[in-house]
C-alpha cells in the first residue's frame, strides 16, 4: 500500500495559545501505519490568506491531503488531552471534505455549522451539512484543484520580498452576500441572458439589478463557510464528524452563565471605574453649557 502524505497546516494570527504548544508535540509525534505526515504553520495578515497559501503549499508538494488544526481548536474529552485518536479518526474518514464540531467563542454560543434539511448522521457518526468550521477538518488536494478549474478568475496576487511574485488560486474567499452584491446582480444578469427571449423582459431584467436596491442587509461569509459554498458549487459534500465534538479556546471559558457575567461587571473596580467617567461627563457637559452661554454673550 503506498504510503498518503498528509499535510497539517495551521494559520496563525496573533499569538499562540501555551495548550496549542502540548498539541503540536502530539500531533509532531504521532505514528500512523501508511502515512506521512508534515507540518506547516503560516502566519499572514489575515486567517483567510494564510489558509489559501497552506491550500497552495499542499497542492505545489503535491500531499494527497491537508488537514486544519487551527491553533485555538483543542481536541480535550473531560479535561484529557485525545489529540492523538482526535488525529487518527480524521484521517481514518475517506471522504473528500470531512469536519468537527466545535462552538463559537462567543457569549452566545452557537454550533459552527448550517444543516442540510433531513441529513441524518450515518453508524459512524457522518453527516452531509450545508457549511461548517473547518478549523479541525481534512480535504484531499484533488477538491482545491478542481475547484480552481471551475473558478479560473479566482486568482489573488502574491508578493514575497524573498521571491517571485506568483498566482494562487482563492479557495477560501471571505466575502459580502446577498442581493446587493455584485456578484448576486451578475448572477442575475448571466441568469437573464439564458432565461429572457425576449429583448425588453431582457433589458427590464438587467435594469432592475442596476437600479433597485433590495430591503435586506448584505451579510459577511466566513472564510470556511466560502470554501464550503465553493466546494458544494464543484459537486463535493461537505461532511461533518457529529461524534468528534473539540473545544474552542478563548480569553474567557465559553458558555458563560449570566449570573457570572453580571458578577463580573458588578465588581469593585467596574463600580468606581463607572462612577469617573459618569464625573468626567459631568465635567464635559458643564464645560460646554459655559463654552455656549459665553458665546451668547
Amino acid at each position: 500500500m503506498a504510503t498518503k502524505r498528509i499535510l497539517i497546516g495551521t494559520p496563525l494570527k496573533g499569538d499562540i495559545p501555551k495548550s496549542y504548544f502540548r498539541t503540536s508535540l502530539i500531533m509532531a509525534s504521532a505514528k500512523i501505519p501508511d502515512v506521512k505526515l508534515d507540518w506547516i504553520l503560516l502566519d499572514g495578515p489575515a486567517v483567510q490568506i494564510a489558509r489559501n497559501e497552506i491550500a497552495a503549499y499542499a497542492i505545489d508538494n503535491k500531499f494527497d491531503e491537508l488537514i486544519f488544526w487551527d491553533k485555538d481548536v483543542l481536541a480535550q474529552r473531560n479535561g484529557a488531552d485525545v489529540t492523538d485518536s482526535a488525529l487518527m479518526r480524521l484521517i481514518g474518514h475517506d471522504k473528500d471534505i470531512v469536519t468537527s464540531v466545535y462552538a463559537s467563542r462567543s457569549l452566545d454560543t452557537h454550533w459552527h455549522v448550517t444543516p442540510l434539511p433531513d441529513e441524518v448522521a450515518d453508524e459512524q457518526g457522518l453527516q452531509r451539512v450545508e457549511k461548517a468550521s473547518i478549523g479541525f477538518s481534512k480535504i484531499k488536494t484533488s477538491v482545491f484543484k478542481k475547484i480552481a478549474a471551475d473558478n479560473p478568475d479566482r486568482l489573488a496576487m502574491l508578493f514575497d520580498p524573498n521571491r517571485a511574485p506568483r498566482s494562487i488560486p482563492e479557495l477560501f474567499p471571505m466575502e459580502l452576500t446577498g442581493r446587493n452584491t455584485p456578484a448576486y446582480r451578475l448572477k442575475e444578469i448571466k441568469n437573464a441572458l439564458t432565461d429572457c427571449k425576449n429583448d425588453d423582459k431582457l433589458r427590464a431584467r438587467i435594469e432592475r439589478e442596476f437600479n433597485v436596491r433590495y430591503d435586506e442587509p448584505n451579510a459577511y461569509l466566513s472564510e470556511d463557510y466560502g470554501f464550503c459554498k465553493l466546494a458544494r458549487e464543484s459537486g463535493y459534500d461537505i461532511w461533518m464528524d457529529t461524534l468528534m465534538v473539540l473545544g474552542h479556546e478563548t480569553n474567557v471559558t465559553v458558555p458563560i452563565e449570566t449570573p457570572k457575567l453580571m458578577e463580573m461587571l458588578s465588581e469593585p473596580w467596574r463600580k468606581e471605574e463607572l462612577a469617573v467617567i459618569k464625573s468626567q461627563l459631568i465635567k464635559q457637559n458643564q464645560a460646554a453649557k459655559e463654552k455656549n452661554n459665553n458665546n451668547r454673550n
